[in-house]
């Protein structure tokens, strides 16, 4: 006797979300118990961005209007950045909230530093979950990239972090279609150490 086919939806997404779901709680919790003891490095920032797709019409473009940014040091070279996402779709038919959803990173810093209350700075190398929703074009998205960048740290404790993403997003409509599709962004984040 076949499972109904929601059943067998239900499962994968339970499992799936379990996969990335524990991970996070880990890494989230384990260094809040470190915490106590050490202090860690914190940012916050703002990551402006454009988004631009290839099956928008000509003229058509997302922009993030709450684009912040949190980052803090989990240790010598690991650090925790999560984003905001919430964009504003500009549609010929009408302009809207298109996307909103929240990115997880986890750069990983060339250079060590002495201890995780020090502001990190350098090459890094992150690799990045995304999760968002789209309402105008009715789909979920689930990213899964990397990002090689370099985070550029003054004296005063402002930082510019400068990266490239790649990787795929898988999107879910809500018709049932599903789909993988490559993902390539320019990342800039803006802010400061506290």
């Amino acid at each position: 006797m076949k499972k109904p086919k929601f059943i067998l939806h239900n499962t994968k997404m339970v499992k799936l979300k379990t996969l990335f779901l524990f991970p996070f709680l880990v890494v989230c919790l384990g260094s809040t118990l470190e915490a106590q003891t050490i202090p860690s490095a914190q940012f916050i920032g703002i990551n402006p961005s454009v988004t631009l797709e290839p099956f928008y019409e000509k003229g058509e473009l997302d922009v993030n209007i709450a684009p912040f940014v949190y980052q803090r040091s989990l240790g010598a070279r690991m650090d925790l950045r999560m984003g905001a996402l919430v964009n504003l779709g500009i549609r010929k038919k009408g302009n809207g909230i298109s996307h909103f959803g929240v990115e997880t990173a986890l750069p990983w810093f060339l250079k060590k530093k002495s201890d995780k209350a020090q502001n990190s700075m350098g090459f890094y190398l992150a690799p990045i979950v995304s999760l968002s929703r789209n309402l105008m074009e009715e789909h979920n998205n689930l990213g899964f990239w990397v990002e090689p960048g370099y985070h550029l740290l003054f004296e005063s404790g402002f930082a510019i972090s400068f990266g490239i993403q790649t990787g795929g997003t898988y999107f879910v409509f809500d018709t049932g279609q599903k789909e993988w599709k490559s993902h390539f962004g320019i990342k800039v984040i803006l802010g400061l150490w506290l």
